[in-house]
């Protein structure tokens, strides 16, 4: 990290920006916390990226990271340039390189580039990043399964709000107590970057990747990092997510990973665990819109909540199809044998 003196002075004490050096501001997208994240120039010919914490409790975790994780990745990642001093809490903020106009359209192409980056990190112990947190912002897929249960009529609801049978819940939380620890293994976990959704990773025109906003890194079991690449949505950043595009893309991650020393021993097995997987995060996912329609949205509006919820309907449709046709492959094939 470089930490230019002159920098400083565009952040005023209480951690804003100082509006009696910045030459011009703009607003690029506002935090959970209602904080907005802007870009600002020094001159007309010098711009950077000023970052206020945008999460409650997320201090200067995104800095540790940048220090003590990043700084032994490739380039994949924009500099930060300056920070605040340790232990500012809220008040914390950084400046970052300024990457210019940057696109988040989806592009399947785009998508494997962060899919082989993500083979990469994933193929290292945990104990080789240091003492990453054991959590991210969202509860694990352990606890996920534990709100649907405890909160199973709300689920059902949320399901039929978004035009798909009630049964569904109990299917789903079914098979995955049936799948046993898999899911969630201990042993499993890796660096997970945390919430790696389309407005956090960019392909500039120049081809060059860039993975945005990591102060959600934790430790987790890989399927994290995939749900969130393919599956989870976002209402400021959409995505139409294919059957072929899903399967596109945890294919190369599985070579990309034999590549990395991290082989999986049975591919279609890991296939169908992040299916259920997706199925499970997607469910949840369908009640915490619901949540948030009923309570006005928050900073998103009804229509982009909406039409997350439609994205989130076909991920849970696609992935849950994908198990359940197994089963009745299997259950065909025991009918057979049988006879």
């Amino acid at each position: 990290m470089q930490e230019p003196n002159d920098v400083l002075i565009y952040v005023s004490e209480s951690g804003e920006l100082n509006d009696r050096y910045v030459w011009k501001r703009e607003q690029l997208y506002q935090g959970m916390n209602g904080k907005f994240v802007e870009r600002f120039y020094a001159s007309p010919e010098r711009s950077y990226v000023f970052k206020p914490v945008t999460h409650e409790g997320n201090g200067d975790r995104e800095v540790w990271v940048y220090e003590h994780v990043l700084s032994s990745f490739p380039p994949i990642y924009p500099q930060l340039i300056a920070c605040s001093a340790p232990g500012r809490g809220e008040a914390g903020w950084g400046i970052f390189e300024d990457l210019g106009t940057i696109s988040h359209r989806f592009d399947v192409g785009h998508a494997l580039l962060v899919a082989k980056q993500m083979a990469w990190w994933h193929s290292y112990p945990p104990e080789h990043w240091g003492d990453v947190p054991d959590t991210g912002q969202k509860p694990g897929l352990r606890q996920l399964a534990a709100d649907l249960s405890e909160r199973r009529d709300e689920a059902e609801l949320a399901l039929e709000a978004a035009g798909l049978p009630r049964r569904c819940v109990d299917d789903i939380l079914c098979s995955m107590d049936q799948a046993g620890a898999g899911l969630w293994a201990e042993e499993a976990k890796v660096l997970s970057h945390g919430d790696l959704h389309l407005g956090n990773y960019t392909v500039t025109e120049s081809g060059e990747l860039y993975i945005l906003d990591w102060e959600h890194a934790h430790l987790n079991v890989p399927f994290w990092d995939l749900y969130y690449l393919i599956d989870m949505s976002h209402p400021r950043y959409p995505k139409q997510m294919t059957l072929a595009y899903r399967e596109r893309i945890l294919r190369y991650y599985l070579k990309q990973s034999a590549y990395y020393g991290k082989p999986w021993e049975d591919e279609e097995t890991f296939m169908e665990t992040y299916s259920l997987f997706a199925a499970v995060f997607s469910l949840w996912m369908l009640m915490l819109i619901a949540n948030d329609l009923r309570q006005g949205g928050g900073v998103w509006s009804k229509a982009e909540l909406l039409a997350q919820r439609s994205e989130v309907k076909a991920s849970l449709y696609d992935c849950w199809s994908k198990i359940t046709q197994k089963g009745q492959h299997a259950s065909e094939k025991g009918r057979t044998s049988y006879a």
